[in-house]
């Protein structure tokens, strides 16, 4: 009975925490991931996101994780991208901001679940963390050098035909 109380504990602390999050960055203005673009730009081991292709193989399980606008209507879709002009990809690539940036902070969020829990309850809650946010990260991490290349081509062309 204890070991239920727990569970059910900790598995309404995880809806509420990842709800409560996603909905709360969902509603920060879109300026403020693009004024605060550096931080996630591609590191230099990322080599342009291949390094997520090639140790992750991204393109094989991508397209099966679940998308925040199938629960909140006002969600940006990051399955499609709408269109393919400049502000469309603009837009996507900032989106994409939002989403790493939310799953980061359900990251940081774990040592809060050491305060209620044994260590190998919290332990696991960690883990349930890690494998919940690191695929959404890691796709974000390999799709936004891509949509940073086409928007540089995009401004580009738009430039070279003013």
């Amino acid at each position: 009975m204890k070991l239920l109380r727990l569970l059910l504990r900790n598995t309404a602390a995880w809806m509420f925490i990842q709800l409560a999050l996603s909905y709360t960055i969902m509603r920060v203005p879109r300026t403020l991931f693009h004024s605060y673009g550096w931080l996630f730009q591609s590191l230099n081991f990322e080599d342009e996101g291949r390094f997520w292709q090639r140790h992750f193989k991204v393109k094989r399980w991508k397209h099966q994780l679940p998308d925040s606008s199938t629960l909140f209507s006002a969600s940006f879709n990051h399955r499609e991208l709408a269109s393919s002009d400049l502000h469309a990809l603009q837009t996507f690539s900032i989106e994409t901001n939002r989403a790493e940036f939310t799953h980061w902070l359900t990251l940081l969020i774990c040592p809060f679940f050491y305060f209620w829990n044994p260590r190998w309850a919290a332990r696991i809650n960690v883990f349930y963390a890690l494998i919940s946010s690191l695929p959404f990260i890691i796709v974000q991490r390999y799709n936004r050098p891509k949509l940073q290349r086409l928007i540089t081509r995009k401004k580009r062309r738009l430039y070279d035909n003013t």
